[in-house]
């Protein structure tokens, strides 16, 4: 086989919607991940969840809103 042959099947196979759409879905929640993980281990207190929660002026916006 041709080179360009490899080259046209290696583009339907990764040019297929049925293939691209998971592996973007896959990259995304990748990224998030990492990114989520990476907050753990940067923050003061290492937490990533409660990092907005601490803030004064959430604190004022959840009092108010009670």
């Amino acid at each position: 086989m041709k080179f360009e042959d490899y080259y046209k099947e290696f583009c339907e196979v990764f040019g297929h919607p049925l293939w691209m759409i998971p592996m973007m879905m896959m990259g995304l929640f990748l990224m998030i991940e990492v990114l989520h993980t990476q907050e753990h281990y940067n923050q003061e207190t290492g937490d990533a969840h409660g990092y907005c929660g601490r803030k004064e002026w959430v604190k004022k916006l959840q009092e108010d809103q009670w």
